[in-house]
């Protein structure tokens, strides 16, 4: 096979160029030590230096703009690419700097002189597998804490009969919520049995229980903590979860003009901000269970629950009841800060653009090596949506992996 055989047209991140020549450096990271009385340096090697790749290419035609355009696009975005080196294949790369020049006597033409390098992996933190423990104990620390906090703001004694019946229709309203995102879960044995129990619980005690606000805010407690234990498939009950803290009752907010309402108010507050403390610390406890394939994975879930922690915080802060607020704020930090530090050592996602029909098993051989090729092909259709596997259409525009690690944690 000659050189002529095994030459590729270049590109990167899917931008093509025309390559007049290259230039490769490498080499490896020596340090030389000098001890006195000693004619004879120490020398440590470090490990191999990061190759660096110049290259001199160019784009050409009548109408050279758009494929100028579209490779300036590619080499100012952030981040690693995909490089297909016309002498050396695909490899993941960062751009250093680049330069182009255009003249009136080379109409129709842009040279370019780009220096790559090769973008590595990142070095997986420590501190990302204390970071899930630290963000489980601040959900558990809360939703043990949250019971008393309800108990001391939430009253029926002697308050007119509309109180406790506007208290409980708030509850069978949350029954109803948790029923509602159990059946979306499903689940079976033990875990379903309890959740069952605690539902057929609250309503028939009721009565009993609004008397005895530290029980009911336990009983809450717990029937959220039981819909969570019906599955363990993270983004469903993420999905279930969040409808579960967004609902809101059917009944709109009563003026408060006696103090019978003001006390039918701060039950409905301090009942709403129970329930989405409980549930947020079974989002966050979720969240640190999970394992993410990627950084972009990590970043969606941190980015989803922060923002709605923060709505509900907000909310609960204009309506005077600050513990729910100071609560809601704790468990965003430590969602962010768990989510933050895991993602930091996860592969990147990078469109990847199909140039013919290919089988996944082909593209991921190329893209990754022969190491678990089966299960990069898998992982390529699911996170692509491709209908069938033999079959990946081209022209289409593929989300991958850089080549690292899955992610596990």
């Amino acid at each position: 096979m000659t050189w002529r055989d095994q030459y590729q047209v270049g590109s990167f991140r899917g931008a093509s160029f025309r390559t007049e020549g290259h230039e490769r450096s490498g080499g490896r990271r020596n340090v030389a030590s000098e001890f006195p009385g000693r004619d004879e340096p120490e020398v440590e090697d470090l490990g191999r230096r990061a190759r660096q790749f110049s290259l001199d290419c160019h784009v050409l035609g009548d109408d050279y703009f758009a494929d100028r355009d579209a490779l300036l696009d590619a080499l100012e975005a952030a981040g690693p690419g995909l490089l297909v080196h016309p002498w050396h294949g695909q490899m993941m790369v960062i751009v250093l700097d680049y330069s182009s020049s255009e003249s009136t006597e080379e109409g129709g033409i842009c040279r370019f002189r780009i220096t790559f390098k090769e973008a590595g992996l990142a070095v997986p933190a420590p501190i990302a597998l204390a970071s899930a423990d630290t963000a489980t104990a601040e959900a558990n620390a809360q939703a043990s804490a949250a019971p008393a906090s309800f108990a001391d703001k939430f009253s029926i004694e002697s308050a007119a009969a509309f109180v406790e019946d506007g208290a409980g229709k708030i509850v069978s309203g949350m029954a109803m919520a948790t029923q509602l995102a159990a059946a979306a879960q499903g689940g079976v044995g033990p875990a379903l049995r309890a959740f069952q129990a605690g539902l057929s619980f609250l309503p028939a005690n009721l009565s009993g229980l609004l008397r005895a606000p530290l029980s009911l805010g336990q009983s809450i407690v717990g029937l959220v903590a039981a819909v969570s234990a019906l599955s363990t498939a993270g983004r469903g009950k993420i999905v279930a979860l969040s409808a579960m803290m967004d609902w809101e009752p059917a009944d709109a907010q009563l003026p408060t003009t006696t103090p019978n309402r003001i006390q039918e108010a701060e039950n409905r507050q301090a009942l709403l901000g129970l329930f989405r403390v409980a549930t947020a610390c079974e989002l966050c406890r979720t969240a640190a269970a999970m394992t993410y394939v990627s950084y972009d994975d990590a970043v969606s879930v941190r980015q989803a629950l922060a923002d709605r922690f923060e709505a509900r915080a907000l909310e609960a802060a204009d309506a005077g009841d600050d513990d729910t607020a100071e609560a809601l704020d704790a468990l965003r930090r430590a969602v962010t800060r768990d989510l933050a530090a895991r993602g930091a050592s996860l592969a990147r996602l990078y469109a990847y653009e199909m140039q013919a029909t290919e089988p996944a098993l082909v593209v991921a051989q190329r893209i990754y090596g022969a190491a678990d090729v089966e299960a990069r092909a898998a992982e390529i259709c699911e996170r692509n949506g491709v209908a069938h596997p033999g079959f990946i259409p081209g022209g289409s525009t593929l989300q991958l992996l850089t080549a690292s690690d899955t992610g596990a944690t």
